[in-house]
This record gives C-alpha cells, structure tokens and sequence, in this order.
C-alpha cells in the first residue's frame, strides 16, 4: 500500500497511520472531539478496519480532506469522504478519491461504492471528480414483521419446486443470479462489473447468514429465482439481500410467493422489522413492495467505480 503521492492541490496524500487516525477522522466527519471518539469507539468494537484512509495534507502538515474506504467480502469496498464547501474542495477531494481506488485497485478490489444523500448535490460533483459514475437512486423500506401474524403456505404453479439453500445448491444459486440479471430492472449497470462468485461471497456476508432463510425455486428442475433474507439482531430487522427472478420466470407472480414464503420462514423469530433497497427506476418491484405494507423510510444516491481494468489489478 503506497504511502503518499503527489497532488497539485496540497503537498502530498499521504496514508493515515494510527498517530494520526484522529485528525484525519476529524476532518472525515467534520464533527467534535466526541462524535470522532464515539467513531473510533465504534470502529474498534465492530472490527471495522480503519488500514484504508488517506489524507490531503498542506504545506504547512495539516489535514485538510480525508477519505476512508472500508473492504467487504467479494472484493468491494465503502467509501467515505470529506464533505466538500466549495468547487475547489470538489477537485481536490476528487483527486483524493481517485488516488484511494487506485490503491485499492492494488489489494484486490473490484468494484468501490458510495451511498450519498440525495440532497448531497456537492458531494455527488466530487465522486464524479473521482471516477465515480451514478448507478440510482435506492429506496430504502420496512414492514412490520408480526409474531402472531398467520401466513399460509404459498399456492405455487405446477412446475414449480422450491429449496432450502445448502452448500450444495451454491452452483445452482449462481446460475440464478446470473439469469436474474438479464435485463433485469434493478441498478442495471451494476451489469458485469464483477464476478457472481464475488457477488454470492458479498450476499453471504451480509449481517448473519442462516441457510433457513435463503429459497431458492426451481421451474420444471430448472433453477429460476431466489430469496435471501438475513437476520441483523443487532438492528432488530431481517434484511432482504436479494430476491431476483430468471427472465422466463417473470410475469407470473412468483416474486409475491417468493416473498409470503419468506413470511413463513419468518415466523416466530424476535426480529420486528423486514428491509430492503430498491431502485427507484424498478417499477414492478417497487409495486410489489407497496402492496406487500413496504414503505419508504429513506432515499439514497448510489455511486460506484470499477476497478477491474485497472493495470495494478491482482485477481
């Protein structure tokens, strides 16, 4: 990992050691003394890992934009960065931005994410600056999961088989995924910018998985969607990871039987809440959810980099 390079905007970007982890948390969050220790507090106890922040620094040694990107399993990583004041700061963060994936690039990650305000006009500039391009804006909703609540056991077509994911269905889930994707509605151009190994590894890693709760179903034995649900106790919430249909299963209402099966997997569990992320543009999705008692509890852009086309990439 290099230590720092050249910038025409400030003296140098330099990689941020332990000795100063808290002036460049400072100038991340551009909050007080107590919220950085609360951060690092949080960093510390969750074993977030704080081995990729980066810093401008001027002439005079002072941090003045920092960024922090955070890996996840199936090589993508979180980015975080300085909020910008001015169209200057949109350049130089930028630049810091751009310096951040490309050593990123170097340990392995594929794809880098930001999930910005929608408001955040600024910040989204300075992404741009950076390499970022703008994948969509993502409904975040909830339901209401209640313990006494009598679901049935879905009615599903002839022809259709559903499974209890095992570790022996992994090749059938990625055959899933990968026709789920065709033409699919939801952060399209997400399309090809990483392998579905990688995808499935990051899906796994989501909160805590328990294989009970991930279905998949089968059309006349051909494997054609999938539900993964993943509990977060901490949040008190199950997450929906992903549910996704092959192009030929579309149509049919499968998606909605998908879903009420997951209701019964549910059953019982302490979690009070189910949530997911959709994008705004996936309309029949976004109706399903509605209908479901889904509502909209926060927006967020979406900005994403690949970096697998990068020279220094180590696959």
């Amino acid at each position: 990992m290099s230590g720092q390079a050249e910038n025409a905007d400030c003296a140098r970007i330099i990689h941020v050691d332990a000795t100063r982890r808290k002036a460049a948390t400072e100038m991340l969050l551009n909050k007080g003394t107590a919220a950085v220790t609360r951060f690092l507090t949080y960093a510390q106890e969750n074993e977030v890992s704080l081995d990729y922040f980066w810093s401008c620094e001027d002439q005079q040694g002072l941090l003045t934009a920092s960024v922090l990107a955070v890996p996840h399993p199936g090589r993508t990583a979180m980015m975080f960065a300085t909020h910008p004041s001015s169209s200057a700061d949109v350049d130089r963060i930028g630049r810091l931005i751009d310096h951040a994936c490309t050593q990123l690039g170097e340990e392995g990650i594929h794809l880098v994410q930001a999930l910005l305000d929608v408001n955040e006009t600024t910040s989204q500039e300075t992404y741009r600056a950076g390499g970022f391009f703008e994948l969509g804006t993502l409904s975040y909703m909830q339901r209401r999961l209640s313990p006494n609540a009598k679901h049935e056991e879905p009615d599903w077509p002839e022809g259709v088989t559903v499974q209890t994911y095992t570790d022996s269905h992994r090749d059938d889930l990625i055959t899933i995924l990968d026709a789920s994707y065709e033409e699919t509605l939801d952060c399209p151009g997400l399309t090809g910018l990483r392998n579905t190994s990688d995808i499935l590894e990051g899906h796994l890693s989501t909160h805590e998985f328990d294989p009970e709760l991930w279905t998949l179903f089968y059309v006349d034995g051909c494997p054609s969607g999938a539900l993964l649900l993943n509990p977060a106790p901490a949040q008190n919430t199950v997450e929906l990871v992903y549910i996704g249909l092959a192009k030929a299963a579309r149509g049919r209402g499968l998606s909605r039987l998908l879903l009420r099966n997951g209701y019964l997997k549910l059953a019982g569990r302490k979690e009070h809440t189910i949530t997911l992320a959709v994008d705004e543009q996936n309309s029949p999705a976004l109706n399903l959810y509605k209908k479901e008692g889904f509502t909209r509890v926060f927006r967020r852009v979406a900005f994403v980099r690949s970096l697998r086309n990068l020279p220094a990439e180590n696959e």
